[in-house]
């Protein structure tokens, strides 16, 4: 059985995995072709705490999906360290996606735009490890990090937006949209949805996820229909 618990903070009910969500994060920003299935392969794993979607890279101002200008999409994740390291995390983002590939467009480039130096050292002993294991170069961009752009909200949570029985739920919750997205029950959900996550898994996190009891058999459902 799911459950909601309230706040002290602010009064207001909430998942009990968002109210228990760690104050100290640490976050990976990169880029690994349409913004949609990495924002759910990240945000089905635990230790992840919060996901978004956007646009960086590049210098044209003020970016939009219909004006991204030189810029890529890119997703950005929110993890928690004691629970999973950078190390960890950035194995995700190699075996993700195909970093070797000739893109069409920069929009859907692979990159990594890291935030200090220790992840841009990862990256790039990452990066070398991986072409010389592949015997082929590995196309992805290392990039400092400097700003990033929030894409639209309807690219934001995709999946999850698709069903309007269950971002009633969150409404409930999360009356602005933006909190949503910041809602580490909506990363899970969303991640399931697309298709990411062990059955296993959904039954172990559904009791934290806020959601009602007769949600865990319709989800179920999805996930084992849309099982990568």
């Amino acid at each position: 059985m799911s459950q909601i618990i309230t706040n002290l903070d602010t009064g207001i009910k909430m998942p009990p995995i968002d109210i228990s969500a760690p104050r100290e994060i640490e976050t990976l920003t990169c880029a690994m072709g349409c913004f949609w299935g990495p924002d759910c392969r990240f945000g089905a794993m635990d230790g992840v705490v919060r996901t978004r979607v956007g646009y960086a890279g590049g210098t044209t101002p003020d970016p939009n999906y219909h004006n991204i200008g030189d810029h890529i999409e890119t997703l950005q994740i929110d993890y928690d360290p004691k629970k999973i390291s950078f190390e960890e995390i950035i194995k995700i983002f190699w075996n993700g996606h195909k970093p070797t590939r000739t893109v069409w467009k920069r929009q859907y480039a692979s990159a990594l735009f890291f935030h200090n130096e220790y992840q841009e050292s990862v990256a790039r002993e990452g990066r070398a490890m991986l072409s010389s294991q592949l015997g082929e170069e590995v196309g992805t961009e290392l990039i400092p990090f400097t700003k990033f752009y929030m894409a639209e909200m309807y690219h934001q949570k995709y999946h999850l937006q698709g069903y309007e029985e269950l971002m009633a739920e969150y409404r409930s919750f999360y009356p602005s949209l933006g909190d949503i997205v910041n809602s580490t029950s909506a990363a899970r959900v969303n991640g399931f949805i697309g298709g990411y996550g062990e059955v296993s898994q959904f039954e172990e996190v559904f009791p934290l996820l806020g959601l009602p009891g007769d949600k865990a058999g319709f989800l179920k459902d999805i996930i084992k229909r849309n099982r990568r």
